[in-house]
């Protein structure tokens, strides 16, 4: 593939990526998540004061958020460089930052494989499929922790020339700022890839010079980790503490390393049985047990309308089979990666199942989904390109089609609310109440878990949640107090996440308004934002 051919490629998949990933600024340009809102605090704080320490009083001094603030460093950087606003400005950036994460999944397969139609095929899906569009679209760390892991690999499949060899080892300490969940996964991944080539290299008795810079590079990458968040004592990752849960996850990766090391020594194709027909068969079956009887007892099941996407990813695991079969048919230092791009994460899920059926389990399980992406983008890739290859004359009708299935999964980034019962959205005028409200004497409010945070990340104005129930149940309201409520809880339901959505009757909601005293109205006349008080 010559230079001016990746160009067009990278400037295609970009403009793809970057398109996919700003739709949601058609209805909301604030961050995309509740959790961004943090990070947009965060944001402006270094943008107004020019340094990182953060006031006594601010909502974010007592979160993990102040610990881990690459992400806002790198908004702030951006938006004092160029002069925007972070308010209007952090969802386009943290949307060029997952566009660039696409175009590094489209180089790491380059780089792997050297061959051009399975990385382009790759970028496609790193470009579409919406569990991947949902994680580098939103503004949290995670989207710019997967452009570092994807230039950690980049540089990992050539490390032993010295500029790639920096080129893997800046990042690593970078990930520990940036974000604690990514950082854990991705320092897994490499180690599963550093223990599959050194156990080859011991094999061989070869062991050289890159071999010993290897097990340094990752065990000094470790004790980073543990000796930073042990010291901001950060409650995530308490399930990997020794005095909990972390011998039994060793457990568990020892296994998957051995099951790793056996398959990467192998040359025989896999079996040509319909083997791979289990993988989905498992997410359906699991999916269906989850909607009838929750597996996480307290969060309940996402909709029945998941089915949809879901199907579109059972049809991907076709392309991804054959991807298979071609890719772990050889032994070498791209198959040796790629095994360690689907054990390391998969042995952290399996982690999850096995602890306990918690809210941490679901938490370990569905953040840790995300990183399985990359790899199941590379085995599609080349399945794909394989199924078209000789047969150029259908190739515009079938990359048509490949991307309308893969677009079909969309609705994971982008009706969440739908599917999951989490809304992720802000909206601008939902951002304009809060600010009306810490502007005019409001200190603290009852209302959802959403509209809670909101006022509480933005601009620290105290919280309770738990109206919508008190409201459905017809429990008094406490005389005296500020409360705040939306017209789309009588539609939609309240987000009371994780524990699902509450459904109010419109009915309740006018009653309840015109037996108190409304002292702000905002949004649209579909769904307004009502902030009223009990008091005389």
């Amino acid at each position: 593939m010559r230079k001016h051919q990746i160009l067009g490629v990278l400037c295609l998949l970009f403009i793809a990526a970057i398109s996919i990933r700003v739709l949601p600024l058609a209805w909301a340009p604030l961050p995309n998540n509740i959790d961004g809102l943090s990070e947009l605090r965060v944001s402006q704080d270094i943008f107004l004061t020019g340094h990182l320490d953060f006031s006594v009083g601010s909502s974010q001094i007592d979160s993990y958020v102040v610990d881990m603030p690459i992400l806002g460093l790198v908004i702030s950087f951006i938006c004092s460089t160029i002069d925007l606003d972070p308010v209007t400005s952090t969802q386009w950036i943290t949307s060029v930052i997952g566009s660039i994460a696409v175009i590094l999944g489209f180089a790491l397969a380059l780089h792997m494989w050297r061959i051009h139609r399975p990385s382009v095929s790759t970028g496609i899906v790193l470009a579409f499929i919406g569990s991947f569009v949902f994680v580098t679209g939103c503004v949290w760390k995670e989207t710019l922790g997967f452009v570092l892991l994807f230039l950690i690999l980049f540089a990992f499949v050539k490390r032993s020339e010295p500029r790639y060899r920096l080129l893997m080892t800046i990042p690593l300490p970078f990930l520990v700022f940036t974000h604690h969940h990514t950082t854990v996964v991705a320092f897994i991944i490499l180690t599963f890839a550093i223990a599959l080539d050194s156990i080859r290299s011991i094999r061989s008795r070869s062991i050289s010079k890159n071999t010993y810079a290897d097990i340094v590079t990752i065990a000094g990458s470790w004790l980073l980790a543990a000796a930073y968040y042990n010291y901001v004592s950060l409650p995530y990752l308490d399930y990997l503490s020794p005095g909990t849960d972390l011998y039994l996850y060793l457990a568990v990766a020892v296994l998957m390393l051995l099951t790793a090391l056996w398959m990467s020594s192998r040359r025989a194709s896999m079996t040509k049985l319909p083997f791979g027909l289990i993988v989905p068969a498992i997410g359906l079956g699991l999916l269906v047990m989850n909607y009838y009887t929750p597996i996480f007892p307290g969060i309940p099941a996402p909709s029945a309308l998941l089915i949809v996407p879901m199907a579109a990813y059972v049809i991907l695991t076709a392309p991804a089979w054959l991807g298979a079969k071609l890719a772990f048919s050889d032994i070498g230092p791209s198959k040796n990666l790629l095994l360690a791009l689907i054990f390391g994460p998969l042995s952290l899920i399996l982690f999850g199942f096995l602890r306990a059926n918690d809210a941490t389990s679901h938490m370990i399980i569905y953040r840790t989904f995300d990183f399985l992406m990359p790899a199941f983008a590379i085995l599609i890739g080349l399945g794909f390109a394989y199924m078209v290859k000789g047969r150029e004359k259908l190739g515009m009708a079938v990359a048509a089609s490949f991307i309308i299935i893969l677009a079909s999964t969309l609705p994971i980034a982008y009706s969440s609310q739908e599917l999951f019962g989490v809304q992720n959205q802000t909206y601008e005028f939902e951002y304009d109440a809060v600010e009306w409200f810490s502007e005019n004497g409001v200190s603290s409010y009852t209302s959802d878990q959403r509209l809670g945070e909101t006022g509480w990340r933005l601009f620290d104005i105290d919280y309770d949640r738990g109206l919508p129930y008190d409201l459905r149940e017809g429990i008094a309201l406490n005389a005296s107090s500020f409360y705040v409520l939306e017209g789309q809880w009588a539609t939609k339901g309240a987000q009371e996440y994780p524990f699902g959505v509450v459904q109010i009757d419109m009915i309740i909601i006018d009653e309840i308004l015109s037996t108190n005293s409304v002292l702000y109205l905002g949004g649209s006349t579909d769904n307004q934002l009502v902030l009223f008080s009990t008091g005389p």
